[in-house]
């Protein structure tokens, strides 16, 4: 009888020990046996972080990091520490998420019926909420060259439930088959956090592959517990690393686009919501082209 597909699961954890283990257990309860799941510790700041409640688990690794190097880096250690297994797929996946029981069987069901399709992803429904959307699909936002959440914050009464392809997805739920990674290549590491995703999706589209949301794959999301929406380090990452991808990807439209979030930076430091050092950070970092973490964090 013909073994299942492998498939490896990487989960990047900082700082989140107890999100980090619901999301295992959720995991290995699921109905699809034939995975393993590789724990990225990306240097959390306990001395020591152990896993033993499920790390005994034979289908468990971790990997332990000395110096935090962002989700993509995470992800990418965590993909090259599993190549040893020989998967045919990769799922990368938020360590604050929780799956449901049968959410690997549409993914795998579609990559194995279509060759063309380079990420796979599903419904993200609220942790705390389940009846609402965190994400239904994605559109693109031409005028400001950035992708849009399809259904975040709507009830999820299936208006988000057809199978379709789409723009991008978010590096919360990514499944995405070996042959395709392998010949386009993991993450870039240029970013540290946010917009790696994005990145990601306009190199799979590149080579030729599409991305498709399959809405009977399901998992919670608890939304963001490593970096607090309007924190300094929010606002750091998220208006410098717009301003390198719409300059690596908008084109004759880039300097358009960087002035105008520079204009809308400087708005929002008059209105409060952004400090003046944040500011003036990001416009250094970005002219002098200074990418991945930032310095003197």
């Amino acid at each position: 009888m013909k073994q299942e597909p492998l498939i490896s699961v990487i989960l990047v954890n900082y700082n989140g020990y107890d999100d980090t283990r619901e999301c295992v257990r959720s995991l290995l309860a699921s109905d699809y046996r034939n995975i393993r799941i590789c724990i990225v510790d990306n240097a959390s700041s306990k001395n020591i972080v152990e896993y033993d409640d499920v790390i005994k688990e034979d289908r468990c690794d971790i990997v332990y990091l000395k110096n935090n190097i962002g989700f993509a880096g995470g992800n990418n250690v965590g993909i090259e520490y599993s190549k040893k297994y020989n998967p045919d797929y990769y799922l990368i996946l938020n360590n604050d998420t929780v799956v449901k029981r049968d959410f690997l069987k549409p993914l795998l069901r579609k990559c194995i019926a279509n060759d063309k399709i380079g990420i796979a992803t599903g419904k993200v429904l609220y942790y705390d909420e389940p009846s609402i959307l965190w994400f239904g699909g994605s559109y693109f936002d031409s005028k400001l060259c950035e992708y849009r959440i399809k259904g975040i914050g709507c009830i999820d009464n299936g208006e988000y439930d057809q199978e379709t392809e789409i723009y991008y997805t978010t590096g919360c739920f990514m499944f995405i088959p070996a042959a395709v990674l392998n010949k386009v290549g993991k993450m870039s590491e240029d970013y540290f956090l946010y917009y790696e995703d994005a990145d990601y999706c306009e190199r799979i589209k590149s080579y030729g592959f599409s991305i498709y949301y399959l809405p009977k794959s399901i998992i919670y999301h608890k939304e963001s517990r490593s970096t607090n929406k309007g924190s300094d380090l929010y606002n750091y990452y998220i208006n410098r690393n717009y301003m390198f991808f719409v300059w690596r990807y908008a084109r004759d439209r880039k300097f358009k686009l960087v002035i105008a979030r520079m204009v809308n930076m400087i708005k929002d430091t008059i209105r409060k919501r952004l400090s003046l050092r944040v500011m003036i950070k990001v416009w250094v970092d970005f002219v002098l082209n200074r990418q991945g973490k930032m310095r003197n964090e």
